[in-house]
């Protein structure tokens, strides 16, 4: 995955809520910061306890080695809470900062709505941006049924253990996370793409 970017490339991450990021596109996150790129974490909103989860996910970013920005962070809300218009807007704001060259966000095949209206208004947002897409399902279980045209595999063997680390700082989240599952699919994704472990993606758009 790190041929789509270029040396020192700029990677923009969108998830609707705390964890979706760690759990659906951590190992992939975690190698390109590695590797040398500036990775960016946009997480839409807090839902509930915001004080605790806010503090987890600057401490999940961290562990990642990516930048975090909480783009609806005044009040406790879900993503359907906010109008289209005011996501996209965010949204066109964080791509106009940050001009990234690969994209990260939720797939539209997430059975989770908050997740798929992300999907929706990252699309709106890069209209006019050249930049690769790429979609994660942040469900392991919808995860390993997922068999949408385009998939492509990223190898996270070298950063498996970073991506449990980072869904491990939230702590509240924990016991309905099952960090053991999310270690199972990539270990089953690997096995399907010839790699020790693996993140699954939908290639939504891809510049060769």
């Amino acid at each position: 995955m790190n041929r789509l970017l270029k040396e020192n490339g700029r990677v923009l991450a969108f998830g609707a809520h705390p964890d979706d990021l760690e759990v659906g596109a951590g190992g992939l996150l975690a190698r390109l910061a590695a590797e040398g790129a500036e990775v960016t974490m946009a997480v839409v909103s807090i839902p509930n306890n915001t004080d605790v989860r806010r503090a987890e996910a600057n401490a999940g970013a961290d562990v990642i080695g990516a930048d975090l920005y909480i783009l609806f962070d005044e009040k406790p809300l879900r993503v359907e809470d906010i109008p289209m218009h005011e996501l996209v807007r965010k949204f066109d704001h964080m791509v106009g900062d940050v001009r990234p060259d690969l994209v990260i966000t939720h797939s539209a095949h997430d059975l989770h709505w908050d997740h798929g209206l992300v999907n929706r208004a990252t699309v709106s947002a890069l209209r006019r941006t050249p930049c690769d897409l790429l979609a994660f399902l942040s469900s392991p279980e919808m995860n390993a049924q997922a068999r949408a045209i385009g998939q492509c595999f990223a190898d996270i063997s070298t950063t498996m253990e970073t991506k449990i680390s980072a869904i491990s700082a939230h702590a509240s989240q924990v016991p309905k996370l099952d960090l053991e599952s999310s270690r199972d699919l990539a270990r089953a994704m690997g096995r399907i793409s010839g790699c020790q472990y693996a993140e699954a993606y939908e290639a939504l758009r891809v510049r060769v």
